[in-house]
């Protein structure tokens, strides 16, 4: 795209959905009427550089004026919050962790009971930060601002120098279609994290549970063979390493690539013949387990041992259907 092009999408990138057609054509209309009949990039570059920054330009365009933070600062700002919020979540998530470590007590009832509290604690508390955060730096640059300091400088923000047309050439536009957006990349990283957990835990919350007498339940026996779980765990492991890597690949890329397609296809594939070869081993289910929910459904083992295999089967389908479409989306997505 020339410079042009790229000018206007980072001009209406800013300004809201309903208004970017007619912005895109009237800036348009507008850098054309400046330009000479033969223009050249050089003369390209003088006409943006005499409009400036497509984040005052796009600021221009609004209605309503930035009512807390001006174009100004507004770019600071966000890279502020940028910083200090992912900190603010890992700080909070690492000592509502370690707490609930170290006040576990198994007498207390079911490892899926404490986890749940702590989750629920956990996004409780991280909310509360985020709220905390966004207030006291918004309120600070609102002082900061509206003092008429401009040239805020930031710990650990590098200064950006004022804004010329050759920025352009560094910008990357994705479409929208191929975009690897911040939040898939954020539930590809919590879906390994709880994947990893549930997994090597298997044995203490996949299972049968009762009430507990204290209230909340009471962990009776696993459902799943540990030790046929943990026979796989080599191959998990790999799973995991490569997926935490495509994951990272993904958020520094942004976009889907052909090979990004690929490796995501094999992954998905791995993923899916290893779930089978666990799920078809004869001895995958917890022994003890169905005799006790036999006796508890008023039913024979026979008959439990039948449920599982067909709740299995649907498992393997359900597997192999989503991760086909996966894999279709990701090529799909690389194509555009």
């Amino acid at each position: 795209m020339n410079l042009i092009d790229v000018y206007i999408h980072e001009v209406t990138k800013r300004i809201r959905k309903e208004k970017r057609d007619e912005t895109s054509l009237e800036l348009r209309s507008t850098i054309e009427n400046m330009l000479p009949e033969d223009y050249s990039e050089s003369d390209i570059k003088e006409v943006l550089k005499k409009l400036g920054s497509p984040v005052e330009v796009a600021a221009s365009y609004q209605n309503t004026p930035r009512l807390l933070i001006g174009p100004k600062v507004f770019d600071t700002y966000i890279r502020t919050i940028k910083l200090v919020i992912p900190w603010a979540i890992i700080i909070t998530f690492i000592v509502q962790m370690i707490e609930s470590i170290v006040l576990y007590n198994e007498e207390g009832g079911a490892l899926l009971s404490a986890i749940i509290q702590t989750i629920s604690l956990t996004i409780a508390h991280i909310i509360s930060v985020i709220i905390y955060v966004l207030f006291w730096i918004t309120v600070t640059f609102i002082v900061i601002e509206r003092s008429g300091e401009n040239n805020i400088r930031i710990p650990l923000i590098k200064d950006h120098p004022d804004w010329t047309p050759d920025d352009l050439t560094k910008v990357k536009i994705i479409p929208k279609e191929k975009t690897i957006s911040l939040n898939d990349n954020i539930f590809s990283f919590l879906g390994i994290a709880i994947f990893s957990f549930v997994y090597f835990n298997a044995h203490h919350l996949i299972g049968i549970y009762t009430s507990h007498n204290k209230g909340g339940f009471k962990f009776v026996m696993p459902i799943f063979n540990q030790e046929v779980l943990l026979s796989f765990a080599p191959i998990i492991l790999i799973c995991i390493v490569l997926s935490v890597a495509l994951t990272l690949w993904k958020l520094k890329e942004g976009q889907w690539t052909m090979l990004i397609a690929v490796v995501n296809a094999l992954l998905q594939c791995t993923g899916v013949i290893v779930f089978i070869l666990i799920a078809i081993h004869s001895d995958f289910i917890h022994s003890p387990a169905v005799p006790y929910i036999a006796a508890i459904t008023e039913t024979t083992s026979a008959k439990i041992l039948v449920a599982i295999d067909r709740i299995l089967f649907v498992s393997i389908a359900i597997a192999i259907i989503a991760n086909a479409f996966d894999i279709y989306n990701g090529f799909k997505k690389a194509r555009i």
